[in-house]
């Protein structure tokens, strides 16, 4: 990965590493719990309910992982692609990352509850956040074994590519856990439609066509 140094990747990698260490320390089989709530919904709402999950100080730990994860992951996307400028300051680039992926999974939060306030579906709303938030844990932890194999091993395209179908896999399973939770409670399917359409798949055409465009600039 040429766009960190060894220093500052195993500076990264510690904290990722320690916090990992911390929750699992602190609370023995709750990461493990986590990667099966992300697959599972049974899972997912018995997590929701454990007095572990409402520790603010393991949401926050397992939330920072996840976002260094994504960050480092998204870097050696946009430096692979040859799509960050190389005069740019490299920290101005990780702390722009970092509020980019900040702004879409707040955005899109807040578009849910917008959107559950006007049909008056709170519930499914709360429910959704929740499990959105313990997916989002779950990838932080697989993130950070592709960008270590990335990063230090012989097949780093390959656990790039694999890093790359993992973040679809999860979010396909995020469109499937919210299609399953309005089913489950027998919900509007218009609201259901509505959402899935202006914060789950408009939003991936526009970035689609904002890569077409930045690839064909002609066009």
């Amino acid at each position: 990965m040429d766009f960190f140094t060894q220093n500052q990747l195993f500076f990264i990698y510690v904290i990722n590493l320690s916090v990992i260490a911390y929750v699992r320390y602190t609370n023995f089989g709750f990461i493990k719990k986590i990667l099966i709530a992300a697959v599972n919904y049974n899972t997912a709402q018995q997590v929701q309910k454990s007095e572990i999950n409402k520790k603010s100080i393991t949401n926050i730990f397992l939330s920072l992982n996840f976002y260094i994860s994504a960050i480092v992951f998204s870097v050696y996307l946009l430096s692979n692609r040859n799509l960050i400028p190389p005069e740019i300051n490299h920290f101005i680039i990780f702390i722009s990352i970092f509020f980019v992926i900040f702004l879409i999974i707040y955005l899109k939060a807040g578009i849910n509850f917008l959107f559950a306030s006007v049909f008056k579906l709170k519930e499914i709303a709360v429910d959704f956040h929740r499990n959105n938030n313990i997916s989002y844990r779950a990838m932080g932890i697989i993130l950070f074994i592709i960008n270590i194999l990335m990063s230090f091993s012989s097949i780093s395209n390959t656990a790039f590519f694999t890093g790359v179908i993992i973040i679809i896999f999860f979010y396909l399973l995020r469109i499937l856990r919210y299609i399953k939770i309005n089913l489950s409670k027998q919900m509007n399917s218009f609201y259901l439609f509505l959402y899935l359409c202006a914060v789950e798949i408009l939003p991936i055409l526009y970035i689609l066509k904002i890569l077409t465009l930045y690839y064909n600039p002609t066009n």
